[in-house]
């Protein structure tokens, strides 16, 4: 059985997939300065809200992201970023 947190990493595994083609495709290759809005778009569009068990806005997720992001950059722990920001979105409370 696949725990909510899990779940939460392969969705935003799959944002990373979706977003590396949008680069590729659409941006030709150039770095998307923008990628924690469209990451946000695509896990609130895709059903983030139902596994967090709590209503949240792009904006939200889209900040969370910028802020996790440094976070885990400067833990150097080896756990993949889909695994700790899933993690700690389980542990937050967006309000």
């Amino acid at each position: 059985m696949q725990t909510k947190t899990s779940a939460i990493a392969l969705l935003l595994t799959q944002a990373g997939q979706a977003h590396h083609d949008y680069e590729q495709s659409v941006l030709k290759g150039l770095y998307d300065q923008d990628w924690a809005d469209w990451y946000a778009e695509y896990v609130v569009q895709n059903g983030l809200s139902e596994l967090l068990e709590q209503e949240i806005t792009v904006q939200q997720i889209s900040q969370f992201f910028t802020q996790s992001y440094e976070a885990y950059k400067g833990k150097n722990s080896g756990e993949s970023w889909a695994d700790y920001t899933a993690r700690e979105m389980q542990q937050t409370r967006f309000v």
